[in-house]
C-alpha cells in the first residue's frame, strides 16, 4: 500500500470529501487527489497538514489503516447480487453495486468474457472510472472486506452460471 491510499482510506472514514480535507489541510484539490492515487509523493509537512487535519499523529497516517466496517453476510450477499445484476431495484438501494457492476464489467472484458453489443472486443485494459471507483469503494470497505465481497461475487457468478 502507498501513502495515498491511506490517506484516502482516512478520509473516506471520516466523511471527508477531497474538497474538505484539502482546504482543512491548505492543499489543493487536485493534489490531494494526485496524493491518492499514488502519483505523487507527500513532503513530510504535507504529511504533518494532513494528519492534523484528519486528527490523526503522522504515524499512523502513513502507517494505519482506519478500523475496517464489519458487513455481515447477507450485506455481502446483496452487494454481489447486485453487482452481478445492476439493474435491479435491490442493487440501486444498496450503496456501492454499481461500482462493484462497472469493476466486474471490466474484469469480464480484460478476461474476454465479456463484449458489449454491437462492438468489436476492446483492448484489454482497466477503465478509468472503474479503477477509481474500485480504489475509493476498497478504502471504504477496506481490505478484508474487499477481498470477502470479491469472492462473493465469483461464487455467486459461478452458481448462476454467470462467467466472470
Amino acid at each position: 500500500m502507498h501513502v495515498g491510499y491511506h490517506i484516502m482510506a482516512w478520509r473516506r472514514q471520516q466523511g471527508f470529501t477531497q474538497a474538505v480535507l484539502a482546504e482543512h489541510a491548505s492543499l489543493s484539490r487536485p493534489y490531494l487527489s494526485r496524493l491518492e492515487k499514488g502519483k505523487a509523493d507527500p513532503a513530510l509537512s504535507c504529511l504533518r497538514r494532513l494528519a492534523l487535519a484528519l486528527d490523526l499523529k503522522v504515524g499512523q497516517l502513513v502507517e494505519e489503516l482506519p478500523p475496517e466496517p464489519a458487513l455481515s453476510r447477507d450485506e455481502l450477499d446483496r452487494l454481489a447480487r447486485g453487482a452481478l445484476r445492476p439493474g435491479t431495484r435491490e442493487a440501486h438501494a444498496q450503496k456501492g453495486t454499481r461500482t462493484l457492476a462497472l469493476m466486474n464489467r471490466e474484469r469480464r472484458k480484460a478476461l474476454g468474457l465479456y463484449v458489449p453489443k454491437g462492438r468489436a472486443p476492446a483492448k484489454p485494459g482497466p477503465h478509468s472510472s472503474a479503477v477509481n471507483a474500485s480504489r475509493w469503494l476498497r478504502a471504504s470497505l477496506g481490505d478484508k472486506q474487499w477481498s470477502a465481497i470479491l469472492q462473493r461475487i465469483d461464487k455467486l457468478a459461478s452458481m448462476d452460471g454467470v462467467d466472470s
